[in-house]
């Protein structure tokens, strides 16, 4: 490999796992495995995703716009609706390369988001197959655990019992536990491939070295995880009720925390 050919924000290839990388002549290094944070850093994430958009706001409320259409149109293509999980770390890509461009040049290159399309491709997919798989199993869990509440009900009245009452003894329980263990499923399926389509754009990763080292970043910050995800739903669902105006705003901010939450992490200065 030539001086040329080499990516500053490749790490090498050998196991090096918690131990940083110098990126080149940059101040910065690439921790393999991610850091842990303070809790309090899960709220930071979105202030940094709010200062980092916010000189170049109106670009994002456009990409926010751009990307919420695509989204759309794929929703109503029968069939192709079905795929939009394993679509969307594509879109993700994209978004990381323009948050990197912007960080680096100040520039918001829209055309970008595409990028996931002519680099990485096959990389991209496998992590939308990876949480495309995770939503199939956590719906059969569902079924299964629910479907069991639903053939104790049927049992009860079967048997001259008073259903309303069998659902409540027998289903309720049931129910509520195909809902956890539902939820479960998508937070693991969540920490395997948040973190991988920005450690696959900037750093070149593998498949399998992205996945892994998302999932080794999460379980060090399962508490700002959660705190971040409780604070940034909050925020969503109060931007939604003014006929959905404000997520204009915060649904690109949404989008640009993968970047934040993928620096903090992964870049130490």
């Amino acid at each position: 490999m030539t001086q040329q050919d080499h990516n500053p924000y490749t790490p090498p290839e050998s196991s090096v796992d918690d131990v940083a990388v110098v990126l080149g002549k940059t101040s910065e290094s690439f921790i393999p495995g991610g850091q842990a944070v303070p809790a309090g850093e899960g709220v930071n994430w979105i202030t940094q995703a709010w200062n980092f958009m916010k000189p170049k706001l109106g670009m994002w409320v456009v990409l926010g716009i751009v990307l919420f259409v695509i989204l759309m149109i794929i929703s109503l293509i029968p069939f192709l609706n079905i795929l939009t999980a394993v679509i969307m770390p594509i879109f993700v890509g994209g978004i990381i390369a323009i948050c990197e461009k912007q960080r680096i040049t100040g520039e918001v290159d829209l055309g970008l988001l595409f990028s996931g399309f002519q680099k990485n491709l096959g990389s991209l997919l496998g992590v939308g197959a990876i949480m495309f798989g995770i939503m199939i199993l956590a719906i059969i869990v569902m079924f299964v655990v629910g479907g069991s509440a639903m053939l104790a009900m049927s049992m009860g009245s079967q048997a001259g019992g008073d259903p309303s009452m069998a659902m409540a003894g027998a289903s309720g329980g049931m129910v509520f536990l195909a809902f956890l263990l539902m939820m479960v499923i998508y937070l693991v399926g969540y920490a395997l491939t948040w973190f991988a389509p920005a450690l696959i754009v900037v750093h070149n990763l593998p498949l399998g070295q992205a996945v892994s080292m998302s999932l080794s970043a999460v379980k060090k910050n399962i508490i700002p995880g959660l705190l971040f995800f409780l604070v940034m739903g909050i925020i969503l669902f109060v931007s939604a009720l003014p006929f959905g105006l404000g997520l204009l705003i915060t649904l690109p901010m949404f989008l640009a925390t993968y970047y934040t939450t993928y620096r903090s992490l992964f870049i130490s200065k």
